[in-house]
């Protein structure tokens, strides 16, 4: 007798575990990833269109081409980005193609021929907020106010502007992950979203504020960002907490309520090329697959600083 299929003997598990004992698929799809934060992403938007965190056989077998395009209506109404609707029905067409391989459903109905368009933001036209460097500086100095974080804010928000980093990365860094590299220093990244085993150069100052703050706090090994609060005292900090950490600064600096995390990466790759770095050396340092990814700092800058409104003169 033939054996039975990998596949199919996944299909009837999963079938019958689901009718059986109400098997949340949802979580079975999520393990595909080896991220967090990618499962994380996954199951916010996909538990939002279905309103539950737990997505049976039944809840999915009910979808069709219809609730969806009611779904990215009701998104248009509330208002929320393009990028953000995107987002969650390419997450939501995603799962349903895992239960389509799996033969759990007949069709996909987030099929891209199916479903309404979104309105597309050109990547051109999309706007960055961007710190100047002398912004750069007043955030730093605002890390002052700090309090005993002070010396850690003020060197995290470094390391993060010089080597682009995502929040998430910073998160990530243990002491282990920066070491020579020849005449150079390097943060490796074992795990981040351009893949695995990536590694990006740290300048020596930044080494040297880094070691310094390794003093200050007596941090030998493991978490290079650790926690202040009563709660989570000497823990990791978490991407959010690094969040806050920025938005908290960017505050008390005075400064646009629009600057997060991801607009030291921004203004890292920014600075770059202020300075004359070319958009291949940004490309690889901010390690972005494609080169159009960067060329989105270069359309932003040329935009304003060369535009048609500067040669329009009325006299009053």
């Amino acid at each position: 007798m033939a054996s039975e299929h990998p596949i199919q003997r996944y299909q009837a598990e999963i079938t019958v575990g689901t009718e059986s004992s109400g098997l949340d698929l949802l979580s079975a799809f999520l393990q595909r990833f080896d991220r967090e934060q990618t499962r994380r992403a996954y199951r916010n938007d996909i538990s939002h269109f279905f309103e539950s965190e737990y997505v049976l056989l039944d809840d999915v077998r009910r979808v069709s081409f219809l609730h969806v395009n009611e779904y990215i209506a009701r998104l248009e109404a509330a208002g929320l980005k393009a990028t953000t609707i995107k987002r969650r029905i390419a997450a939501l067409r995603g799962f349903f193609d895992w239960l389509l391989a799996l033969e759990l459903v007949e069709r996909n109905p987030v099929n891209r021929q199916l479903v309404r368009r979104v309105r597309t933001v050109r990547r051109q036209d999309q706007t960055i907020f961007v710190l100047t460097a002398q912004q750069a500086e007043a955030l730093l100095a605002a890390t002052e106010l700090s309090g005993e974080a002070a010396i850690r804010d003020r060197t995290l928000m470094t390391t993060m502007i010089h080597c682009v980093l995502r929040r998430s990365e910073a998160a990530a860094m243990d002491v282990e992950h920066i070491r020579p590299l020849g005449r150079y220093w390097v943060l490796d990244l074992p795990k981040t979203k351009g893949g695995a085993d990536q590694y990006v150069k740290v300048p020596t100052h930044v080494v040297h504020e880094i070691e310094a703050m390794k003093s200050h706090y007596g941090i030998t090994s493991g978490p290079l960002w650790r926690s202040f609060s009563p709660r989570s005292f000497g823990k990791r900090l978490t991407p959010h907490s690094i969040y806050r950490i920025v938005k908290q600064a960017a505050i008390r600096a005075g400064l646009s309520n629009s600057i997060g995390a991801h607009t030291l990466r921004h203004s890292g790759c920014t600075l770059a090329i202020e300075a004359g770095a070319t958009l291949q050396q940004v490309q690889a340092h901010a390690r972005h697959k494609n080169l159009e990814t960067t060329m989105v700092y270069i359309h932003q800058r040329d935009r304003l600083r060369d535009s048609a409104a500067d040669y329009i003169h009325i006299k009053k």
